[in-house]
């Protein structure tokens, strides 16, 4: 009965990642032009008057940095999201932690080896060693946010535990 729970355990909690997965996957397969209008739709914002708009010298220079920018930033983004997300099913497994941080960025990573193949196909984009490079750099700092956040909760719980202990005492 426990193999049982384990297994049913190990397929739900990959279910989150495969979905995330086919997300990446549709957001590959829009055209060039699908892709930059809604990049272009937040560079828009933020070129608002007022934001930066006003400051701004060159603003046809400045929308192209920033719309290279927040298409970036997005694509580490969700390779981030996936490392966590792959982080989350690698727990189902009696594996040392950094050893499932690993594999975690590595299943991320060839993931964006697979995006990038995948984008030659798609009319108007091209697949770039540097875009995977910038996914993975987004997973390892998935992966490094998540590991931070869990050190605070332990250090926190420990402190805890050490006050509680100091009482009885």
């Amino acid at each position: 009965m426990k193999r049982k729970l384990l297994f049913q355990r190990k397929i739900w909690s990959v279910l989150p990642m495969l979905l995330f997965m086919g997300v990446i996957f549709s957001f590959s397969a829009k055209t060039a032009v699908e892709s930059s209008q809604s990049s272009n739709a937040i560079v828009e914002v933020l070129m608002d008057e007022h934001l930066l708009g006003s400051v701004v010298k060159n603003p046809d220079r400045t929308r192209e940095t920033l719309s290279f920018l927040v298409r970036k930033a997005a694509h580490m983004a969700e390779f981030g999201v996936l490392a966590t997300l792959a982080l989350y099913w690698l727990t189902s497994f009696s594996l040392p932690y950094k050893k499932r941080c690993l594999l975690a960025v590595l299943i991320a990573a060839c993931y964006a080896a697979s995006d990038e193949f995948h984008q030659r196909f798609v009319p108007g984009r091209s697949g770039e060693l540097r875009d995977v490079m910038i996914d993975a750099a987004g997973a390892i700092l998935g992966i490094l946010s998540l590991s931070l956040i869990r050190y605070l909760i332990l250090k926190r719980a420990c402190a805890k535990k050490n006050a509680r202990a100091e009482q009885i005492t």
